[in-house]
């Protein structure tokens, strides 16, 4: 405990007290206070305990909060209660708190109207307490609060062996407050990613239902199954860490409640409670993502209107958002073709199989260093229309070609690959526009994607 010194109103006050100190009360209040670790039930007997030990009718604690000073739990005579975080109000001598807070010493008042240099506070004025007892509570040389005590019955209420018990138990009491503050926030923590976990696997199920009544999507039961598959990664990772947080954080309660905590198993459990909120916030964010590519897979393509177009016009200005992205590397983009050839059809549907083609090029075809070659060219076979696109890229091996469409099929799983753009490319072509898509390739030479529509 950290010593303050003591200002008081009444020089006969500082003489040897003739009663001795009763170890046993302070050993058996500290011993409450110390058993305590939930901040609210924490608040309510430390109040108690304070009022009880010093002989005081009226106690406010106050702690800083958000950078103000809030009364947190007060008390009186025969009832304690918890009261919510309010400001200081007219019922407690604000130049007192002030004081206390501003120079970290106790006050004490032993006829609060009558002599000291707070005798003009308006509290004092007005409703002209007897005895004032304010006390800073100091943990590690750093203040965290103050408690505020008065008796309205007789002057010199608190003695010097009541005032040296307070100033005990008020070490105490600051150390378990700052500590009942770090669990009450670990805690929090705790209920945040647990509900976070819910929330994603509430989201998961929910668009899982959207997948099951949608008929349209030929490879529904294997997407359903590889989303299940691939989010429970990440869930079962956090969860994982949420359990492990929530198991050491259940041994360091039972360690500090023995009594027997060290520096060192504190400092091993905020180690253990950083290395877990990461990785459980990380873990989110990937299951996060994988819903949100998931959810662009089960979205109703029928929404979206269909209309004639003039294909390479229209090619022209899908590209266009991808310019930045395709500045940012060597590769150029070719587009060849017949610049008169029409197409009736969703041209929404096109411009998604397009950019994801792209994107696949990007991220898999080339190494950053590489200059690359996109190519786009088509031609009119009878009433269908021949789409080709290729790169000049790494190419893709014979085993891994059968399986380019599946979902969450990726090459890229721990660099942000999620599987998902060539599996959306394969149910649009054949589902949404009606057409047929293969893929060609050799490594070390490139990829070549062909694709067949109805022009009308």
């Amino acid at each position: 405990m950290t010593s303050t010194s003591t200002t008081t109103s009444d020089s006969a006050s500082g003489s040897k007290s003739e009663e001795a100190l009763d170890v046993a009360t302070v050993m058996q209040a500290s011993q409450a206070i110390g058993s305590e670790i939930v901040l609210d039930k924490l608040l309510a007997s430390v109040i108690k305990i304070l009022m009880e030990n010093a002989g005081a009718q009226i106690g406010y604690l106050i702690l800083e909060t958000n950078g103000k000073l809030q009364v947190e739990a007060s008390g009186e005579v025969n009832h304690e209660r918890l009261k919510a975080s309010s400001e200081l109000g007219d019922q407690i001598a604000h130049s007192i708190v002030n004081y206390v807070w501003r120079t970290q010493k106790t006050v004490l008042l032993n006829d609060a109207t009558g002599e000291g240099q707070f005798s003009n506070d308006v509290h004092i004025k007005e409703d002209q307490p007897k005895s004032i007892l304010c006390a800073p509570l100091i943990n590690q040389d750093q203040l965290s609060g103050i408690v505020y005590l008065e008796n309205n019955l007789t002057t010199k209420a608190f003695t010097p062996e009541k005032l040296q018990i307070l100033q005990l138990l008020s070490g105490e009491a600051a150390i378990a407050i700052a500590h009942a503050r770090l669990y009450h926030n670990l805690e929090l923590q705790v209920a945040e990613c647990t509900q976070e976990l819910c929330d994603t696997l509430a989201e998961l199920q929910a668009t899982q239902d959207k997948l099951v009544e949608s008929e349209k999507m030929a490879t529904l039961g294997s997407m359903v199954a590889g989303v299940a598959h691939e989010i429970n990664t990440p869930i079962g990772i956090g969860v994982t860490a949420a359990s492990l947080l929530a198991e050491k954080t259940t041994a360091f309660v039972e360690t500090y409640q023995s009594g027997k905590m060290k520096r060192s198993q504190l400092e091993k459990f905020l180690d253990t409670v950083m290395e877990s909120s990461s990785m459980i916030l990380s873990n989110l964010h990937r299951a996060a993502d994988l819903i949100g590519s998931f959810q662009q897979v089960a979205v109703d393509q029928s929404t979206e209107d269909r209309r004639s177009f003039q294909l390479k016009q229209y090619l022209v200005e899908i590209l266009l958002p991808l310019k930045p992205k395709l500045k940012t590397t060597q590769h150029r983009v070719q587009i060849r073709g017949d610049e008169t050839l029409s197409l009736d059809t969703y041209p929404g549907a096109l411009s998604q199989i397009i950019i994801n083609l792209v994107i696949n090029s990007l991220t898999h075809a080339y190494s950053p260093e590489d200059s690359g070659v996109l190519v786009f060219d088509w031609k009119q076979v009878g009433k269908q229309v021949l789409i080709e696109y290729a790169d000049d890229g790494k190419g893709i091996p014979q085993e891994s070609l059968s399986q380019i469409f599946d979902p969450f099929f990726t090459t890229k799983r721990g660099q942000g690959g999620t599987g998902l753009g060539l599996h959306i490319v394969y149910n649009l072509v054949t589902q949404k526009l009606g057409g047929t898509i293969v893929c060609k390739s050799q490594v070390g030479v490139g990829t070549k994607f062909i694709i067949r529509l109805p022009i009308v």
